[in-house]
């Protein structure tokens, strides 16, 4: 998969027009997040006041819980979350996906930072 800076490189966009162009792709990406999640069930990605982090890394550790997939790593998610906290979760979260095999190559930056 392409980061949102490679497609915006392959479309010729320059810095003036980086800015929008990269918000529009993060949206789309990110409401593609959560049309998934809630297509799985996770209903709380329809909580407008939720921030896009909190549907994205709660939909995430509500499917590995769901997965029954027995995990050796305490994933509680906190809305809200400190900075730090939100780092540790997204490293548990990657960590817990690598072991599932997720066929994605997802770092814990691209969580933490809403690098969608």
């Amino acid at each position: 998969a392409k980061s949102t800076a490679e497609m915006l490189d392959e479309r010729g966009h320059n810095d003036d027009q980086t800015s929008s162009a990269e918000k529009e792709l993060q949206s789309n990406a990110f409401n593609q997040i959560a049309q998934i999640l809630l297509e799985a069930g996770y209903f709380r990605a329809r909580i407008a006041t939720l921030s896009e982090f909190d549907k994205a890394v709660g939909g995430l550790c509500w499917c590995i819980t769901s997965s029954g997939v027995n995990v050796d790593v305490d994933i509680l998610f906190t809305e809200n979350a400190t900075i730090g906290e939100k780092v540790q979760l997204s490293e548990k979260i990657i960590s817990v996906m690598r072991s599932m095999r997720c066929p994605h190559p997802l770092q814990a930056n691209q969580i933490q930072g809403s690098d969608w």
